[in-house]
């Protein structure tokens, strides 16, 4: 499959961190990087279970955070039953391959970025990594109803590596389409080039 890569050359990506973050602030003075959490053997990544007898209402609120939460859901449901190989999105280094794209996911996902700081990252040692469009986990958590057999599709064009622009998707009744941003899903450790944390 050409979206998943093992190995141990050395390579170069791009990593948004917040400087606030005592754990990032702690990695990036005293160890210089960080490692990710090991690959979970049993396949048990998912914290919560969604409750297939709910009938009930949650606030604009709640629902923003659980549509990000069942994309998640579906997504890893989707890569342990057909990606096995591939790295747990709920395990992953997030990475991007290149400033210019680390630019446009800020562009697109301002909220989310914040205030983080964008820092040039290598790999060291062993790993393993997968290639995503990010815009299929937009249009997981973007508004209106989605039919099972449409998450199906979408979660198995995630893994596959396919991108949505190559796709036809109706989001509200409009057609949907976004550019790619691809994100690399990354297990093993990475080194920051500069290790002041500001810089």
């Amino acid at each position: 499959m050409s979206n998943i890569v093992s190995g141990n050359t050395e390579r170069d990506f791009h990593i948004w961190i917040d400087p606030s973050n005592i754990i990032i602030q702690h990695q990036i003075k005293f160890t210089g990087g960080f490692t990710s959490i090991p690959q979970n053997e049993s396949n048990e990544n998912l914290m919560f279970i969604p409750n297939p007898d709910f009938k009930g209402f949650v606030s604009f609120f709640q629902n923003n955070l659980l549509t990000r939460y069942i994309a998640e859901y579906n997504l890893e449901l989707c890569r342990r039953h057909s990606f096995q190989q591939y790295p747990a999105r709920l395990q992953a280094i997030f990475l991007l391959d290149s400033e210019q794209e680390a630019q446009e996911y800020r562009e697109r996902h301002p909220k989310h970025v914040g205030n983080r700081i964008l820092r040039k990252i290598k790999t060291v040692g062993e790993y393993i990594y997968s290639k995503h469009d990010s815009s299929w986990v937009d249009f997981l958590i973007s508004l209106g109803m989605k039919d099972q057999e449409t998450i199906n599709n979408c979660t198995k064009c995630y893994w596959n590596g396919t991108l949505v622009k190559d796709c036809e998707l109706q989001s509200l009744g409009k057609p949907w389409t976004q550019d790619p941003i691809v994100e690399v899903l990354f297990l093993g450790r990475i080194e920051f080039y500069n290790k002041k944390l500001n810089a």
